[in-house]
């Protein structure tokens, strides 16, 4: 996995626009984890929320809708700021429904906060439309690729 971590950084890297680079890296994973979406959200510090910026797999018209910092699962990563394995989402006491992102057929989530220097600057998630828990390997691949993208936000 290690390979596969270090082929997508560099690609996504060499990607000048950084909107094209997220949607890149939203496929890649997809690819690579053989997951059914992948979504990266960045926080607003000035609004108070989330901003879904990239997606693979969920409405691409759902693309600049927003979550606050305190709705949802996307909310709770970022409160906790650690990642979030659900079997089943929806089941979650803490998963909103936003319709516009047409992810009623999800169950199982992987969550992951993007943070530099103690500031969470967003949240990269793992859907699969059955319900599974995310292997401990998946999830440490999704922590440090959410640990490369923090440096590339903040640089």
């Amino acid at each position: 996995m290690l390979t596969t971590l270090k082929r997508i950084v560099q690609e996504v890297n060499q990607i000048p626009v950084f909107d094209d680079a997220l949607c890149c890296l939203a496929n890649r994973l997809i690819e690579a984890l053989k997951v059914d979406s992948c979504s990266i959200y960045l926080a607003d510090y000035e609004q108070q929320h989330f901003m879904l910026v990239a997606t693979e797999g969920l409405a691409k018209a759902a693309v600049g809708q927003v979550s606050g910092f305190s709705e949802g699962l996307i909310g709770l990563i970022g409160q906790r700021e650690e990642p979030l394995n659900i079997s089943d989402a929806p089941r979650h006491p803490r998963f909103k429904h936003y319709p516009e992102v047409q992810e009623e057929n999800y169950h199982a989530f992987l969550g992951a906060p993007i943070i530099h220097q103690r500031k969470v600057l967003g949240v990269l998630t793992l859907q699969q439309k059955r319900k599974r828990r995310f292997s401990e390997d998946e999830e440490a691949f999704l922590v440090t690729l959410a640990m490369q993208l923090a440096v590339e936000i903040a640089n």
